[in-house]
């Protein structure tokens, strides 16, 4: 619906006051805090109850001042917001502090950004992995451990690495025929290397026989193991796919002193399947708001998400991305978010 100007610029008055204090605003607060508005307490009070009956202000109390609803941040973010940009210094020192993680190591350079992003805006925030079809498998390397255990290491393409201490048959079959394990290894590696973690999840069971001319009992048994443990290390790495930073700034917003709605909030973030859903739901590519009721997980429509997808050259590989309360600072957040995710995908394409 459209708001005449009057509208407009109390709306926007009543997120500033509210962002800034986390305290129901009022005709006689607004009135002082924008005097250069040249506005009587009066006639704002008479603004703030059309803007209350079209659906952009609620009162959560009954003698007490407006507060945003859902519909007005989103006609905020959409109309009003102040098209702000990172501050030089912030943005030297930041991408400084980025360029440190110059490793091909994509979870440390995950983590990394999400640290920089929360400390830039003090809320909560989450990378998503690249996808299992974006990952592959680069090298597999087993070793004795002991006389009754062998270590297997999985290295991805994201410079990430899964270990597995393997017991029991696997190891006596090793023991007894080092060449054995050796030749189930190399393989290994023959077949599956470069292959994604998807392809390697949905693999057939006749997909992970020993190939007929892997010769030798001990080897066809050691490379039955190695090449099971090896999807159950690809299936378990497409369900968590999210990197979050910064959870302890949940706690210092005023909504969420209130255990009972915290408490739902983190179980969806440490919950990481329904949380990748959610950071997901705002679509591909620009600077995505997601708000309040507009959350598609139900622990989530108290808080608002803002994200944007982050790339290696040309190709999308995740998403970047904070989680706060709908009483957001979305001045300063968006283009924080956007800064980030745009020297992320420079880093990483450098990187590839």
């Amino acid at each position: 619906m459209e708001l005449d100007e009057r509208k407009q610029r109390i709306l926007q008055g009543v997120v500033w006051s509210y962002v800034a204090t986390a305290e129901p605003v009022g005709s006689e607060n607004l009135a002082q805090r924008y005097a250069w508005w040249g506005v009587k307490s009066a006639t704002i009070r008479n603004v703030l109850a059309d803007l209350a009956d079209l659906g952009y202000l609620r009162q959560p109390h009954t003698s007490a001042g407006r507060i945003p609803s859902d519909q007005g941040y989103r006609f905020y973010v959409n109309h009003l917001i102040f098209d702000a940009e990172i501050g030089e210094d912030i943005a030297q020192q930041t991408k400084a502090d980025l360029e440190q993680e110059s490793a091909d190591n994509l979870e440390r350079i995950l983590r990394q950004t999400c640290a920089l992003l929360s400390r830039m805006t003090h809320y909560t925030s989450v990378a998503t992995r690249p996808q299992p079809a974006d990952t592959c498998l680069r090298q597999v390397f087993v070793a004795p451990a002991d006389a009754r255990s062998i270590l297997l290491v999985v290295l991805l393409s994201t410079g990430q690495s899964e270990t597995r201490l393997l017991s029991g048959a696997v190891a006596q079959h090793a023991d007894e025929n080092p060449s054995a394990l050796t030749a189930a290894s190399n393989t290994l590696n023959a077949l599956w290397a470069s292959k994604s973690l998807q392809a390697i999840a949905c693999a057939a069971d006749a997909d992970l026989k020993p190939p007929a001319d892997l010769a030798g009992d001990h080897a066809r048994a050691i490379y039955t193991t190695l090449v099971l443990t090896l999807r159950n290390v690809a299936r378990m790495a497409g369900e968590d796919r999210a990197v979050v930073e910064g959870a302890r700034e949940m706690f210092r917003q005023p909504e969420f002193h209130d255990l009972d709605k915290l408490d739902p909030v983190l179980e969806t973030i440490q919950m990481q399947p329904h949380f990748v859903e959610a950071i997901n739901h705002g679509g591909r590519g620009e600077v995505s708001v997601v708000i309040g009721a507009e959350n598609a997980v139900e622990p989530l429509k108290e808080c608002s998400v803002v994200t944007a997808s982050y790339y290696i050259g040309a190709r999308e590989r995740g998403t970047l991305g904070v989680v706060g309360p709908t009483r957001m600072d979305y001045d300063r957040t968006i283009p924080a978010v956007s800064f980030m995710a745009r020297s992320l995908s420079d880093l990483l394409t450098r990187l590839a």
